[in-house]
This record gives structure tokens, sequence and C-alpha cells, in this order.
């Protein structure tokens, strides 16, 4: 019991720690250069601009509104959340993204880029945002909007990723901000969206699969990786031609958040076991894409 709570605080931490740097890339870098955030973030920004310019309502200065409208049409995805991934992922997700819109809200925007470089503060702010995307997701949580999305889409489309749907959804969102206003700043918003996205592909690791060999004399092994990391396992004879002895090759395909289990259990079963380890491309077949933490 104790030991749940211990790994459920921490997965929260995690979690909260990427929305704070999520939200640090939005207030630092990608506000006070006067650009577009992408996904829901994006769309609470051309509400609030709305709100501002067509209704006429006045927000204090130091209050950013977009968090709070953020939050609001989250609510409809949270039920996505729920069906899609599971009742632990919802209940990160809606801290996460409870935190995520205070802090929008209230965290201090410079008055103006902290880089010179528009396109250096794009790429920094960009790697910042993606990294703490890529944190909480890997937390088992989400800090909503697209990410929750995406999470649908890579469990439903073998090929798609959190990061591919955010680009592909951005790039929709960019240009239509580029025919209302800027072309430039669009332009701008569009390499911030395109850095985050590659950097929280690299940091979700159950987006990445790897394919494990093992040459060992143990014929259980085969059967304990399964148990252990619930996936299939294809095993078949080899033969050693330096020790001259016969071998078994066990071969499983897992993501990458799993190989640390799989890299226990090995080196407790047969530490002398060789084990080699591939990125395949592309994974077809009955491969079941995991996206929750336990």
């Amino acid at each position: 019991m104790k030991l749940r709570k211990h790994r459920e605080t921490y997965h929260l931490f995690w979690s909260i720690c990427g929305v704070a740097f999520f939200a640090a890339a939005y207030r630092w870098f990608l506000f006070p250069a006067g650009l577009y955030g992408g996904g829901f973030t994006g769309i609470a920004q051309l509400i609030k601009l709305f709100l501002q310019e067509v209704a006429g309502i006045g927000i204090p200065e130091k209050m950013d509104l977009t968090g709070t409208i953020f939050w609001c049409i989250n609510i409809p995805l949270f039920a996505l959340g729920y069906r899609c991934i599971g009742g632990k992922f919802l209940y990160r997700t809606i801290i996460a993204v409870f935190v995520q819109s205070l802090l929008l809200t209230f965290i201090p925007a410079p008055d103006g880029p902290l880089l010179d470089d528009l396109l250096l503060n794009c790429m920094i702010g960009g790697a910042l945002s993606g990294l703490g995307v890529g944190m909480t997701l890997r937390a088992g949580g989400s800090g909503g909007g697209l990410d929750i999305v995406g999470l649908y889409c890579a469990k439903k489309i073998p090929d798609f990723s959190v990061g591919k749907i955010n680009v592909l959804i951005n790039a929709f969102i960019y240009l239509a901000a580029a025919v209302r206003y800027d072309f430039e700043i669009a332009a701008y918003s569009m390499v911030f969206a395109v850095t985050a996205g590659l950097v929280t592909d690299c940091t979700h690791y159950q987006n990445i699969k790897i394919s494990a060999f093992i040459v060992t004399e143990n014929k259980r092994l085969g059967d304990c990786i399964s148990r252990a990391v619930s996936r299939g396992v294809t095993s078949w004879e080899g033969w050693g031609e330096h020790s001259r002895q016969g071998k078994i090759v066990h071969m499983v395909v897992i993501n990458k958040y799993e190989l640390q289990e799989l890299k226990r259990l090995i080196k407790k079963e047969d530490p002398k076991a060789f084990v080699m380890i591939l990125l395949p491309e592309t994974v077809m077949g009955n491969f079941e894409k995991r996206l929750e933490v336990s």
C-alpha cells in the first residue's frame, strides 16, 4: 500500500514538473514574443483575443485569461481521456490541467522576448515546452488539449504519435493565424510547435518501440519475460559457435518504458545472457500501445 502511494506521488510530482515547464515556456518565451501557442493553448489565445477585441471585455494586465479558458475547453476531453486511457490517467490529467491553468494565468511574463534572436527564442522555448509535455505523458498524465487527442490517435492508429498529431493539427491553426493576422508570426510560432513536437516524442518513452533479442541457456526466461511485461515472446533454438553449446533465443517487442523492467528481470534470472536492443522503424501486427503508467 505504501509502495503504491509512493509511486503515485512520484508520478504526480513529475507530471506537475512537466506542466510547470510547459507554462514557463509559454509565459517566458511564447507570450512575450507575441507568438501563438499550438493546440488548445493557441485556441484559448484566440478566444481571449476575441473577448478583448470584439466583446470588449477588460482583463487586468498581470492576469492572462488564457489559462482559465484553457481549463474550460478541456472539460469535455476528460471523458475521452478516461475512455481511452483509464482512471489513473484521468485523475493525473485533471490535477495537471488545473495546475497548468493556474500557472498560465499567474506566472509573470517579461515585457519583451528573453532573447533578441526570435528564431533562437522559438527553438529554446519549444524545446522546454516539448520536454514538459513529454515528462507529463511519461508520468502517466497529460496537460490536456491535444495531448489527450494525440494519445487517443496514437492508441487507435499505429503510426501516429502525440508529437506528430500536435504538429499536424497545429499546422492548420497557424495557417488560420497567418491568414487572419501575420504570416511571419505564424511561421515563427510553427517553429516553436515543431521543436516542441520533436522533443515530446523523444521524451515520451511509452511512444518509443524497442525490439530485444536475448540469447541464453535458460529455457524458462522467455516465459518469465512474458509474465513480467505482459508481451508475447517468440523463442527458438540456436547454437553457439564459440561455446559449441545449444542456446535459446528469445525475441520481444516492448516500449521504452518497459525496458527497465526487462533489464531487471534478465539480470535476476540470467546475468550472463547476451542481450541486443534495437529500435525498429516499423512494427506491424498485434502490438498493443500502452500509454497509462501504473
